[in-house]
């Protein structure tokens, strides 16, 4: 019997051992600190080109860290916020709304944002008789995706003048913003909504000038941000790295895709931010009726 009850003893604790290897808290988000960090960036540009920007920045983080900081990239949105959702990032690089209804409800924190402030750029095809946003009424509208963070300060500025989608509007969403100036070119929408350094790239490229009939209000840009489980110690060196980061590794093509140009007065491109800065984009999710 006795050495029944050892043998027992002995399985019990085994299998306590292997719960507890299999517990959620045996995750990445709990042995980051010890190995790596994983950022994460929401696709907003092919898998090639964030690859490119964001390797480097995370080769910049690395060194003053002294700890590996390893891209992981998602090839859908759907995808980016089902692992906000699991808390799989140490660091993300996100939009502001979606910031706010995903990533700080999970413990994330903002650190620095991109050096010029976002808001939607209204634009039209040179010639035509709509002159402001308030002409568009019986209009159509294109926009990025339903998600974008420029979709939803584009209809907060349309909401703005009375213009309602599927009442006196329509809005179409495209894929990314190039998309939907590529739609306005040809003609199957009557205004675009995009960021302004995708439309002064978008014309460059395609030789062509479009009008532009008014902006919505601006907020702070898309950020990195950082969860509170990162040490605050780490998260002051990520913060500091990236505020003065000259981003002189990443491909200056890449670059001008990712961040328009630094501030003309700092040289930098990044500034830091804190969560009450967002509070602007807070009030157009709630005058949208959005969580």
């Amino acid at each position: 019997m006795p050495t029944l009850r050892r043998l027992l003893s002995l399985l019990s604790i085994t299998l306590i051992c292997g719960l507890l290897l299999l517990s959620p808290s045996r995750s990445h988000a709990a042995t980051a600190a010890d190995s790596e960090y994983l950022l994460g960036v929401f696709p907003f540009l092919p898998v090639p080109n964030l690859e490119g920007i964001f390797a480097p920045v995370a080769a910049e983080l690395s060194v003053p860290l002294k700890k590996t900081v390893r891209v992981r990239l998602t090839s859908t949105y759907g995808a980016f916020i089902s692992a906000l959702h699991d808390q799989t990032f140490d660091i993300i690089h996100v939009h502001p709304f979606d910031y706010i209804r995903f990533a700080h409800p999970r413990g994330y924190l903002p650190l620095v944002a991109r050096s010029e402030d976002l808001f939607a750029q209204f634009s039209v095809k040179k010639g035509s008789p709509i002159t402001s946003i308030a002409d568009l009424k019986g209009k159509r509208i294109g926009t990025p995706p339903a998600t974008g963070a420029v979709t939803y300060l584009a209809l907060d500025a349309l909401q703005k003048q009375g213009l309602q989608p599927d009442k006196n509007i329509t809005v179409k969403h495209f894929p990314n913003h190039l998309a939907c100036l590529q739609q306005l070119q040809i003609g199957s929408v009557d205004s675009c909504a995009t960021s302004a350094s995708t439309l002064k790239t978008f014309e460059s490229q395609f030789k062509l000038t479009f009008t532009r009939i008014g902006h919505s209000i601006s907020i702070p840009h898309t950020m990195f941000a950082v969860h509170k489980r990162v040490p605050a110690s780490d998260r002051k060196i990520i913060l500091d790295t990236l505020h003065f980061s000259t981003l002189s590794t990443v491909d200056p093509h890449l670059r001008q895709l990712f961040i328009e140009s630094s501030d003309t007065v700092t040289g930098r491109y990044f500034k830091p931010v804190t969560d009450r800065d967002y509070n602007p984009a807070r009030t157009i999710l709630k005058r949208l009726g959005s969580k």
